[in-house]
């Protein structure tokens, strides 16, 4: 008998691998530099010498790239490092500079919000040079992340590409700003006045007179939390209750508001007063005291606009007014403010006294907020057909 021919084992080039399915052994390229897979189907002999073709291509585009930064940075006298080393710069020196046509720094919550999506970014993109992102990198960046958070950390990208640009530390192609924003669909519900009155009537005291100043002036938990019994001011006789909203005191002069108390307001001004002293209508006594947390309040009664929501969520899932609804679609303690504005409206109000109140700067917003508790109905002429038409 013939000997048994000897199989030849081949030694595969670089970024080729086999993939063996089903006894059927495939050949599949990988991109050295996205990552990315091809399949170059059976025949081995043609893989290779496509492989080694690539191969070759590839090693000369990084060589250029390499190539091009270094000439880059002799230019510049900047080089920009890593994308983490940059948002450092971002956030500690960008960020920082950036003031309101008031001349205002940002405000500690919008720094806050900006450095969550700083650290996001940074987990994915803060190790990489900038030659190493794509627009398909980013594209799938953004994909994965829910509609609302995606268009705010692509808003941040294009920012951070646009000052990477002006400093010359990458060509002028933005690619974050070539993808497209998602379509955000709020699916929250308006917050109903039966709904309102529910929560209410289990709520503790501290946090029934919330409720009501937030359904009575229509200010964000932000500003509803610092009201002070100090602060109200007699002009011409008549009470004022002030309110700077914090949101906009650093971009428009419409968040600086005078409140006239009337019967209504007066009632739950005088409702907070209570056995604890506290220069806040909204406070209370709190469960713990410890020292970690009173340090951060400007009076031991004080309260967090966080605690606002969390004990209108914990009322509002504990009564089941909205157990019908999922947990994204059931209204927030920031619904009361749409159904104040709606019930203002059906005191009488015109819509521009109910922006004034809101400290809305356009009536496009106020619209928003009232459109929550109204179904759009389109009014046609008057409907009816002369009998003379049809009867003939």
């Amino acid at each position: 008998m013939s000997p048994r021919p000897r199989s030849i084992s081949r030694k595969l080039p670089p970024n080729l691998v086999k993939d063996v399915r089903g006894g059927t052994t495939y050949y599949r390229y990988r991109n050295p530099l996205t990552g990315e897979r091809t399949s170059f189907g059976q025949d081995v002999e043609r893989s290779i010498q496509a492989a080694i073709a690539l191969n070759a291509h590839f090693a000369k585009t990084i060589s250029d790239q390499r190539t091009e930064k270094l000439v880059r940075r002799v230019i510049t006298q900047n080089d920009g490092g890593t994308i983490g080393e940059f948002l450092h710069i971002f956030d500690t020196q960008i960020l920082q500079a950036r003031r309101s046509k008031k001349g205002k720094s940002l405000a500690e919550k919008t720094l806050r919000e900006y450095r969550i999506m700083l650290r996001t970014i940074g987990q994915e993109f803060g190790k990489d040079d900038w030659e190493q992102i794509t627009l398909k990198r980013v594209a799938l960046f953004l994909d994965q992340l829910p509609a609302r958070s995606s268009n705010a950390h692509r808003s941040l990208m294009i920012q951070i590409w646009r000052h990477a640009i002006a400093k010359g530390i990458i060509p002028p192609q933005n690619i974050p700003e070539m993808t497209i924003p998602k379509d955000h669909v709020v699916e929250r519900q308006p917050l109903s006045l039966v709904w309102f009155q529910s929560i209410r009537e289990a709520a503790e005291p501290w946090f029934q007179n919330a409720m009501d100043l937030a359904l009575q002036t229509l200010q964000r938990r932000e500003d509803l939390v610092l009201y002070r019994f100090d602060a109200i001011q007699a002009i011409n006789g008549a009470q004022h209750l002030p309110v700077c909203q914090k949101k906009t005191e650093n971009t428009s002069e419409f968040g600086r508001l005078l409140l006239p108390v009337g019967d209504e307001l007066r009632r739950v001004i005088d409702q907070c007063r209570d056995e604890i002293l506290s220069p806040f209508l909204i406070h209370r006594k709190p469960h713990k005291r410890r020292r970690e947390y009173l340090d951060k309040k400007d009076h031991w009664t004080a309260v967090q606009p966080e605690m606002l929501t969390r004990e209108f969520t914990r009322l509002r899932d504990q009564t089941g007014v909205c157990n019908g609804l999922r947990q994204e679609q059931r209204p927030s303690f920031h619904e009361i403010r749409a159904l104040g504005a709606e019930l203002y409206r059906q005191a009488g109000w015109t819509d521009d006294a109910i922006q004034r109140l809101l400290g809305h700067s356009t009536e496009k917003m106020t619209k928003h907020y009232l459109d929550k508790h109204q179904e759009p109905w389109i009014v046609t002429d008057t409907v009816g057909l002369s009998l003379m038409v049809y009867q003939k």
